[in-house]
C-alpha cells in the first residue's frame, strides 16, 4: 500500500494514554497518522513515524489550522478521534468555585468546539472515496448520564460532546458519514475506570471504524474491549 493509498487517522488530544494506544494501533492497521495536542513530545511522535500538530483545541483558529494543516500534509481523514478534554478538579460542596474563564474553557476544550471538529471532520469525509470507512469517534465517559458536581465544566463538555454525536450520527449516518460516543466502564460493576485502559479504546476504536453502519452512536465497552449494555448493566459480548 502506498502512503498516498492509506486511509489517514487524526488523533486530537494524543496524551500518554488512550492517545498513544490509538495511534500504534491505527498506524499497525496501515494508516498515515496525525497527532494533536497542545504539549506533546514532537521527537517521540516523529520518531513513531506520526505527523505531529501542535493545537489548542480551546482556540477555534488552532482548530482551523490543524485541520488545514492535516489536508495539506496527508489529506483528509477517514478515522477521527477526538480525546481532548480541559477539567478544573473542584468539590462536589461548591460547583461554582472556578472563574468563568477556567470553565468556559473545560467546556470549549471538551465539548463545544467539537461542533467545529465535527463540521470539519464531515467536510474532509466527503471527499473521500465511496468505498472508505469513515467515522468520526468522541471519547467520553458517563457524566452524560450522571451527575459529577465537582468536574463541572468537564461535566458540561462531555453531554455537549454526546448531543454533537447524537445529533450527527441520526443526520449523517445513514450516508456513511458515522459518528461515536464510545466510552469505557469497568465491566464487573459498570462504574468509570481510572485510569482508562488505552488499549481497550484502541481496539474498540478501530473495530468502530471498521464498521459497515452506523449502529447505536453511544459504544460503551469494558476494560478488555467487550461491548456492555449500559442500560442493561451488562457485558453483552
Amino acid at each position: 500500500m502506498s502512503a498516498i493509498s492509506k486511509p489517514v487517522a487524526f488523533i486530537i488530544g494524543y496524551g500518554s494514554n488512550v492517545g498513544p494506544a490509538v495511534a500504534r494501533k491505527f498506524k499497525a492497521e496501515g494508516f498515515n497518522v496525525a497527532v494533536s495536542a497542545r504539549t506533546l513530545d514532537e521527537k517521540a511522535a516523529k520518531e513513531d513515524g506520526y505527523l505531529v500538530i501542535r493545537a489548542d483545541f480551546g482556540d477555534i483558529a488552532s482548530v482551523r489550522n490543524a485541520f488545514d494543516r492535516l489536508e495539506s500534509e496527508l489529506g483528509p481523514a477517514a478515522a477521527v478521534v477526538y480525546n481532548a478534554y480541559s477539567v478544573y478538579m473542584g468539590n462536589a460542596s461548591d460547583p461554582l468555585a472556578s472563574s468563568y474563564e477556567t470553565f468556559l474553557n473545560n467546556v470549549n476544550v471538551t465539548g463545544v468546539n467539537v461542533y467545529e471538529v465535527a463540521r470539519r471532520t464531515k467536510a474532509g469525509f466527503e471527499k473521500l472515496p465511496e468505498e472508505t470507512p469513515r467515522a468520526f469517534i468522541g471519547t467520553g465517559n458517563l457524566q452524560p448520564w450522571i451527575n459529577v458536581s465537582a468536574f463541572l465544566g468537564l461535566s458540561v463538555g462531555k453531554r455537549a460532546l454526546a448531543n454533537i454525536v447524537e445529533a450527527s450520527a441520526g443526520a449523517y449516518g445513514p450516508q456513511g458519514h458515522r459518528f461515536y460516543f464510545a466510552h469505557e466502564v469497568i465491566g464487573a460493576t459498570g462504574g468509570s475506570p481510572l485510569p482508562p485502559t488505552g488499549q481497550a479504546h484502541a481496539d474498540v476504536f478501530y473495530r468502530i471504524w471498521k464498521q459497515k453502519e452506523q449502529g447505536p452512536w453511544e459504544v460503551c465497552f469494558t476494560e478488555t474491549g467487550a461491548l456492555y449494555d449500559r442500560a442493561a448493566g451488562k457485558i453483552v459480548d
